[in-house]
């Protein structure tokens, strides 16, 4: 038996209904007598009433996106990571409120275009069936798409200048190209695609399954993974400025990537890229895992530090900083179910 049977082994034997429903779904084995019981188990938890509670009624910009865990991208995100089905993680209501966002909503600017696009990406994520949905989503894969497969700006996202004077906090952040964004959308890959690609790429067409690949291909590119992080300056509507965020870099991949502040978000990026089979990312994965070999246990088990798997309040979920499986941390065997759960996602050669 290799090592990650093993893994599975030790995990079915020692693990609560979340991590339980997590590898029935990965191992599709959804159709054993037991699948439905510990589904019903998993509803029950505490956490997921919380979570469930969180998710806001009214869908609005600032309802969707923000650190507070009240905010629809962290709230339906832990859900969603959860494993549940779209029918119990939101009420008629907040379904109804929710397409109507999409269907009532343009992208005139960044972070509209990303907060209907983390909507649509989520509730497909999550088996939504509704054709809003459906299209809101394609539409965001083949504008990324078109950027990695034929601009000439692929690799050449800087300008010098975007016409306004920056501030003081921002003069040492790069500009981002304003022709990136210059119909509301930036079309540079965030994390939030690689983690709705994840949860939609069994469930849509072949031709959308080799875009997405297509994208995946690109952020691993080291050219990629050579911009800054969170990309730069952009200018919204109204001539404001932001400091982007969100891109899809991968921690450790680099030295500007291997500083203490990617290493809280490690665990939880390796989790997420480790859903596309994609041989840079294998290689990524394999070279990570073994520069977290002090954590290793045994040939099966691991016990990463408190650090690599945050739990924190108000905080980023696509930041990694929300890790919990609900297992029991206050007991060691609880950091050790869950570690070894995210180093079993990782599939690499030991």
């Amino acid at each position: 038996m290799n090592t990650r049977n093993r893994q599975l082994e030790f995990l079915r034997e020692n693990s609560s209904p979340t991590i339980q429903h997590l590898l029935a779904r990965l191992n599709e084995d959804v159709a054993a007598p037991e699948f439905q019981k510990n589904y019903q188990a998993l509803r029950s938890l505490p956490e997921l009433a919380y979570w469930k509670a969180n998710i806001p009624v009214n869908i609005s910009n600032e309802t969707i996106l923000g650190s507070s865990d009240g905010c629809f991208e962290n709230a339906f995100g832990k859900l969603l990571q959860f494993g549940l089905n779209l029918d119990d993680i939101l009420t008629t209501e907040q379904m109804q409120n929710c397409i109507g966002f999409l269907e009532t909503t343009q992208n005139d600017d960044i972070y509209t275009s990303l907060a209907r696009y983390v909507v649509a990406g989520y509730l497909l994520g999550a088996g939504s069936t509704s054709k809003v949905v459906s299209k809101t989503v394609t539409d965001r894969i083949d504008a990324l798409y078109g950027f990695v497969s034929s601009s000439p700006f692929k690799h050449d996202i800087y300008v010098d200048s975007i016409g306004t004077k920056l501030p003081k906090s921002y003069q040492s952040k790069k500009l981002v190209n304003p022709t990136l964004y210059e119909n509301g959308e930036l079309v540079l890959p965030f994390i939030h695609d690689i983690f709705v690609f994840g949860n939609i790429q069994r469930h849509i067409p072949n031709d959308y399954q080799n875009k997405i690949a297509a994208i995946v291909d690109y952020v691993c590119d080291p050219k990629y993974q050579s911009f800054d992080y969170g990309y730069g300056v952009v200018r919204s509507s109204g001539n404001k400025l932001h400091a982007m965020g969100w891109s899809a870099h991968m921690p450790l991949f680099n030295e500007a990537l291997s500083s203490e502040y990617f290493k809280k978000g490690l665990i939880f990026r390796m989790g997420l890229f480790s859903r596309f089979e994609n041989a840079a990312v294998k290689i990524w994965l394999n070279s990570t895992m073994k520069k977290l070999a002090n954590f290793r246990i045994d040939e099966v088990r691991y016990c990463f530090a408190g650090a690599l798997l945050p739990e924190t309040t108000n905080s980023y979920f696509l930041n990694g900083r929300h890790t919990s499986l609900n297992e029991n941390r206050r007991q060691k065997n609880g950091r050790i179910i869950e570690s070894t759960f995210y180093a079993y996602l990782c599939d690499v050669d030991y």
